[in-house]
């Protein structure tokens, strides 16, 4: 009964191994067999051998000291535990991607609170796109943040990863890191610098958070920054997904299935998702030794794959505000700074109904003005990312 021999082939190795530990012998592995009697079931319903039938009973045996073992001498144990490359203890590297305003630094406080909650502590690597950062800011005092600006992390920041890494793992051992990309990285582009830090950190998953509304708004295929962002993806986290109609969000599912068949695809409302199926997920991969995640699977890149936010034309303003801003004057600021705005944020002195003025972080993407509590000690100023960009006017009062 071959099933029934594989069935049993686990314990046995467990049994032969716990053995080897105690008796500090190793294990001399055989295997024979020899013809015998199927048996069968007669008109009667009783175990009887069926005439002319034979097959072969097979052996496993596990002698130590001088106890004797006969048949064909095995290398190994069947199905012995080997430690392999990816049990080094070397800490794990995520990479969190998606484009401007889909919602990754929303994501990841949520999912960091989930991490920390089950004593799971996160580092964080933080690549903005621009002179100023303001994600960063947004998370400190919640975990270890190391910040890499004033530049795109697939492009002139590539050398930085790995001293800002290992900034991290000396100031917080962990055993996990996430890096936080910018809006415009191209995932492709960063996997090759990642390549080199082998030695410091295991690869990851790659998780792209795409904006549901901004994609649905959209029409004809998913292309550029974003597909290449979609198309590189192990898991593919669809925000924003109370914002948009169940039909036209099942159909947003599956133009990203078109696009990345092995990607996992998630929905989540204001960055939360089931996190534990994100665990379960990796975990299932992490179980498949010597099997590579798709997105580090080498593979020549398809026509487009490789473009960079400076290919489309993207760039980044900053404007430096000295007096408080209602709304009605942001949303002018906003308007003046051209259609090709695809992205907005900052710290202002917001002036509201009444003429109370409180400090509010701005969040401005997909043409959704929002506004949350700003973190002690910002300047203030709005970042403006986009392409054909002109810098409106600062209002005096």
């Amino acid at each position: 009964d071959v099933p029934a021999f594989r069935l049993l082939l686990r314990p046995f190795a467990v049994l032969s191994a716990t053995a080897e530990s105690l008796l500090g012998d190793p294990a001399r592995v055989s295997l024979d067999g020899e013809a015998a009697p199927i048996p069968g079931f007669d008109a009667a319903g009783n175990i009887r051998h069926i005439p002319g039938g034979t097959g072969r009973e097979l052996r496993l045996t596990a002698a130590f000291g001088s106890a004797g073992a006969q048949g064909r001498p095995l290398a190994r144990l069947p199905l012995r535990h080997k430690p392999l490359e990816e049990e080094s203890g070397l800490p794990v590297l995520h990479i969190l991607t998606g484009f401007l305003g889909s919602g990754k630094t929303t994501f990841l406080r949520q999912w960091l609170d989930f991490l920390h909650g089950r004593e799971r502590y996160t580092g964080v690597i933080q690549n903005e796109f621009g002179e100023i950062g303001l994600d960063a800011a947004l998370l400190r005092g919640e975990t270890q943040v190391e910040a890499l600006d004033e530049g795109c992390v697939c492009c002139s920041l590539a050398d930085s990863l790995r001293p800002g890494l290992l900034r991290l793992i000396g100031d917080m051992p962990a055993e996990q890191f996430i890096l936080e990309t910018t809006g415009l990285a191209n995932p492709a582009n960063v996997m090759e610098a990642l390549s080199e830090l082998r030695d410091i950190v295991q690869p990851g998953l790659v998780i792209t958070v795409a904006d549901a509304l901004d994609l649905c708004r959209s029409e004809g295929d998913i292309a550029g920054i974003r597909r290449a962002q979609a198309a590189r993806a192990d898991v593919i986290i669809l925000n924003k997904a109370d914002t948009v109609e169940p039909a036209a969000l099942e159909a947003l599912a599956e133009r990203l299935r078109a696009l990345n068949r092995q990607a996992l695809i998630l929905p989540a409302r204001h960055g939360a998702i089931a996190f534990a199926e994100l665990d379960a997920f990796y975990a299932n991969w992490a179980d498949r030794r010597g099997t590579p995640l798709p997105s580090h699977r080498p593979a020549l890149p398809h026509f487009g794959e490789t473009v960079t936010h400076a290919d489309e034309g993207f760039v980044s303003a900053a404007l430096r505000l000295s007096a408080p801003l209602d709304e009605a004057a942001l949303l002018t600021l906003l308007d003046s700074a051209g259609p090709g705005l695809c992205r907005a944020k900052g710290v202002v002195d917001l002036r509201l109904d009444g003429g109370v003025t409180v400090p509010a972080t701005v969040q401005y993407a997909a043409g959704r003005l929002g506004f949350e509590p700003a973190p002690e000690g910002e300047e203030r100023y709005l970042v403006f990312i986009g392409t054909d960009i002109s810098l409106p006017e600062v209002p005096s009062s």
